[in-house]
């Protein structure tokens, strides 16, 4: 019986010290190198913040990544970046980051696949998650009534998010500014959004400007 072994990941994974971050972009992982890298870099090397991008992974290793952070009580940070993730995908992830025992506070998801259904499931794990800090969204096929399920969720539920990024969301329009200057004016949690190179007008992103004229220490991107 032939054991399967990654020994370019193995090495990665062993050069890397103990409680510190861990950088596995580009590597074409597999189901089976994501069991090995939950078990050596999650649980074993207790890693803080773990960076997966550009590995296009299967639902499989994204549902086997997700229910990990179940119990997890070290990785603070996870970046999933250009890997095609969907919304299936994200409802997994959302159904585990709304258990209040996770630890992650950083969630990077630029440039993937999804839609304002898989919005919907994190607006939902938002108003039960209190770990989560940092949100990033940029690139994917969120439209107006993506925003508008966060928007919604951050003016009345959560109090934990400090920079939410819907940074080249081209389908989040002029039709939005409404409810994201209600998501300001209801959230005082809030210090960095971004939406540059969205579908907003001058006009709008000056109604944005004048909505957190009042804010201190806070940046808004556009």
């Amino acid at each position: 019986m032939v054991i399967y072994r990654n020994r370019k990941l193995e090495e990665e994974i062993n050069s890397c010290k103990s409680c510190s971050r861990i950088d596995l972009r580009k590597q074409k992982i597999t189901d089976l190198d994501m069991e090995f890298i939950i078990q050596e870099a999650i649980i074993n090397k207790q890693c803080t913040m773990l960076w997966l991008n550009d590995n296009q992974l299967t639902s499989q290793s994204v549902s086997i990544l997700a229910s990990t952070l179940h119990n997890n009580i070290t990785l603070e940070g996870l970046s999933l970046c250009h890997n095609g993730i969907t919304d299936v995908n994200i409802s997994h992830l959302s159904q585990i980051l709304s258990d209040s025992k996770t630890k992650l506070n950083r969630l990077a998801l630029t440039s993937n696949e999804i839609t304002d259904e898989g919005v919907q499931y994190l607006a939902e794990m938002l108003k039960t998650n209190h770990s989560l800090t940092q949100l990033w969204l940029g690139s994917n096929q969120i439209t107006d009534r993506g925003m508008q399920y966060l928007a919604d969720v951050l003016a009345h539920h959560n109090r934990t998010l400090h920079v939410l990024s819907l940074t080249w969301n081209k389908l989040i329009t002029e039709l939005s500014v409404d409810s994201i200057i209600n998501m300001l004016e209801y959230n005082q949690t809030l210090r960095t959004v971004c939406l540059s190179n969205c579908d907003l007008s001058d006009i709008g992103k000056e109604r944005l400007r004048e909505a957190i004229k009042l804010r201190k220490e806070f940046y808004l991107d556009l």
